[in-house]
């Protein structure tokens, strides 16, 4: 019966139909894999991919070498990108400066994006708030792992190889972490500015310590704790095959969080190379991009422990309350740990004659002064110049009294300590003339940093009554603009200023200091200028 036949004839239309589209399926799978692999073998059908710098971390950028090479130019947004292992503070500098900036930033730390920010004053593009994390730990033989309650307990550990807190991220760790601890309290955070002080006293001993992993190397030799990231002891351990443990106080812990920043200048690059660097960022945290971040050692963006008992497991972790005092610190143990080298700058322009009390500015600022200098120790430098206008002879508003020394280099037949409270003592006798402010503290900010010493705090210390009167130097802002440019994150120098009595332009010096980093006092009556000039010098700060 017809009937009876339409249905089998129905139904075998759709089997074919069904087997008609399962092969044209399968045909398209295997072209579209097909074109997926002439793609990797033959190369891009994106056109002409646009190439990108991405300066990376060194201890991640290996694995995203790995992730980009992994990755076609389509998948960075049609894209090619060149990864380079940088130091942060490199990266910081050369952005702050404008000189060979990256197209895109990976550092160890958003820190590092918001010191860059502070010392350009403009914003920064984030591609990604966060591709991998890992935790500070604190390391040791796999036997000898001891339990701290708080970060605060292992800073008072005697012998802890915190590294250079001045110059590495995870160093910093150990200290913020403590300070996360201590929240607001200011006891609590006075307990962990007491337990830095032999650390640094330390640090300035031995002059700069250790990379991360020269202290595993250091710990495996010799046993004690050592303060690294989870993911450089865990590569340390797969290197090595070195036996090692580590943990973490209960109360959690500061993480490396490795955000994406878009640092290609403003320009027709800028949004192209932001564009690159969003699916830069999806390709890292792609299921593949994060499954070779975890074979590397790292964690994902979220601070989930690693698989296969990898690790410390689980850990909370630490935020910083008050950034604030978290900086504080850092710059105290900065002060605390290096030698100073310092170039002080005298005002002896005719208004420091004026009275004031019994002696006159000029006699005030010299007794400062010699109190100042018995502060310093052995192993500071210092030199001395006296500005006002013309001093130097022709334009030039300041003439070198002594050249930037080492308090106990041989002078002769003395030392620079005392060479400095000789030529101190002879700042009375030329005093006259206008004030030579501007041109005479980019002079010495640029002398400063021409010589600049790693291995201590570069500064600037200015004493002035006055403003400035040399009506051929250069603008306020021309200064301050100039100074903002110059000065580079990695190699700060800073400038404190010391406003003598309320004829002294207190906004002007603020502005200054500012610009720098620094910062500025005034004494307002002359009972004020030895303990403001005492206190100028243990402000001095930068980072």
């Amino acid at each position: 019966m017809p009937g009876r036949h339409s249905a089998p004839s129905s139904a075998t239309g759709s089997r074919g139909f069904a087997k008609y589209v399962v092969v044209a399926v399968v045909l398209l799978l295997i072209v579209a894999g097909g074109v997926f692999v002439a793609q990797k073998v033959f190369g891009s059908d994106c056109g002409d991919p646009s190439n990108y710098t991405l300066a990376a971390d060194p201890a991640i950028a290996p694995v995203l070498q790995k992730i980009v090479d992994d990755s076609s130019p389509e998948d960075l947004g049609c894209a090619e990108v060149t990864v380079t292992a940088m130091e942060s503070g490199q990266v910081s500098a050369a952005v702050a400066k404008g000189d060979d900036v990256p197209s895109l930033w990976i550092p160890d730390s958003s820190l590092w994006v918001g010191k860059t920010v502070r010392s350009t004053a403009s914003l920064i593009d984030l591609a990604s708030q966060s591709v991998a994390s890992t935790p500070a730990v604190l390391a040791a033989r796999k036997d000898e792992v001891p339990f701290f309650d708080t970060w605060l307990t292992a800073l008072k550990l005697e012998g802890l190889r915190i590294g250079n807190p001045l110059a590495n991220t995870i160093s910093d760790a150990a200290i913020l972490g403590a300070v996360a601890e201590a929240g607001t309290d200011e006891k609590a955070l006075d307990s962990v500015s007491t337990a830095l002080v032999p650390i640094a006293q330390a640090q300035a001993a031995t002059r700069g310590e250790a990379d991360p992993t020269t202290r595993l190397d250091d710990l495996v030799a010799d046993g004690g704790v050592a303060v690294v990231s989870e993911q450089t002891m865990l590569q340390y351990r797969n290197d090595t095959g070195a036996e090692l443990g580590a943990t973490v106080p209960p109360t959690g812990s500061i993480f490396l969080n490795f955000p994406l920043a878009v640092t290609e200048p403003a320009g027709e690059r800028h949004d192209s190379a932001k564009s690159a660097g969003t699916a830069l960022a999806a390709v890292i945290e792609s299921d593949r991009g994060r499954e070779m971040l975890s074979e590397a050692g790292f964690r994902s963006e979220d601070n989930a422990p690693l698989d296969s008992d990898r690790g410390i497991g689980a850990v909370e972790s630490l935020a910083i309350g008050d950034q604030q005092a978290a900086e504080s610190v850092l710059r105290q143990y900065q002060v605390l740990a290096l030698p100073s080298r310092t170039l002080v700058m005298e005002d002896v322009s005719g208004s420091m004659n004026y009275s004031a009390g019994a002696n006159t500015r000029i006699a005030m600022t010299v007794q400062a002064s010699e109190t100042g200098n018995r502060l310093f120790p052995d192993n500071a430098s210092m030199g001395l110049w006296a500005f006002s206008i013309g001093l130097g002879g022709g334009d030039q508003d300041y003439r070198e009294l002594a050249p930037i020394r080492r308090m106990d280099d041989k002078v002769g037949n003395t030392t620079q300590r005392d060479v400095l409270l000789q030529q101190t003592r002879t700042l009375p006798s030329l005093v006259g003339g206008g004030t030579g402010l501007y041109d005479t503290t980019l002079a010495a900010f640029r002398t400063v940093q021409q010589g600049y010493d790693p291995d201590a705090v570069n500064s600037v210390i200015i004493l002035t009554d006055g403003a400035n009167e040399d009506p051929n130097s250069i603008s306020l802002d021309e200064l301050l603009a100039t100074l903002r440019t110059e000065q580079d994150p990695s190699r700060p120098v800073v400038i404190v200023t010391i406003g003598i009595t309320d004829d002294a332009d207190a906004g002007v010096l603020q502005q200054i200091s500012a610009a720098t980093g620094g910062t500025s006092f005034v004494a307002r009556n002359p009972a004020e200028i030895p303990n403001v000039f005492v206190n100028a010098l243990r402000s001095r700060s930068g980072r």
